[in-house]
């Protein structure tokens, strides 16, 4: 307990924060920030927007898995429904809306389970993972520029399933832990 409070009264401070470069996703910023004995330059990247949702969609004892292209890698990966949370929307609304686009699926149950940062010394996007049970089908017209490939995998079979792919999703690995050591 001593230790974290000593971590806590040195915590570094942002002197100064000034845009780089602007995307349409991205803003690149440049951080100024003192530590105990320096002052350091950094870089760190912010998305644009409100963070997005990954849900992790229960239908019975399956998870359902989506195939999706991944343009930074160019090339396939496994992936679960996921998306930007509109400005308009909160997080529950985001989650039900990529369901019904990405998987045909709507919920009346779903639950916020955790706040996942992809790399959080230089990356401030957040990502909030979601659990969806009472699975009804619904679907809205999404954003995607081809089909995604649906894929139930029954949960006992989520490691050897994801085993046998190449490109994975690391905010999946999260959620598999959730489903592992928590859901029941």
């Amino acid at each position: 307990m001593y230790h974290q409070f000593l971590l806590f009264i040195n915590m570094p401070k942002i002197l100064k924060k000034s845009s780089l470069y602007k995307s349409k996703l991205f803003n690149i910023n440049e951080a100024k920030i003192q530590f105990q004995n320096d002052i350091l330059d950094y870089e760190i990247i912010s998305g644009a927007g409100c963070g997005a949702v990954l849900i992790i969609p229960v239908l019975e004892n399956n998870i359902i898995f989506i195939k999706e292209y991944a343009a930074a890698v160019d090339d396939y990966m496994i992936t679960l429904p996921k998306g930007k949370i509109d400005s308009n929307e909160t997080m529950y609304e985001a989650a039900n809306r990529e369901l019904q686009e990405e998987v045909g699926f709507k919920s009346d149950k779903i639950q916020f389970i955790k706040e996942l940062y992809l790399a959080p010394g230089y990356i401030d996007h957040i990502t909030y993972m979601m659990l969806a049970e009472s699975l009804q089908l619904s679907s809205l017209t999404g954003d995607e520029p081809e089909n995604l490939e649906i894929i139930n995998v029954e949960i006992p079979r989520i490691n050897a399933f994801l085993r046998g792919h190449k490109i994975i999703d690391s905010r999946v690995y999260a959620a598999v832990n959730y489903i592992q050591n928590s859901y029941e």
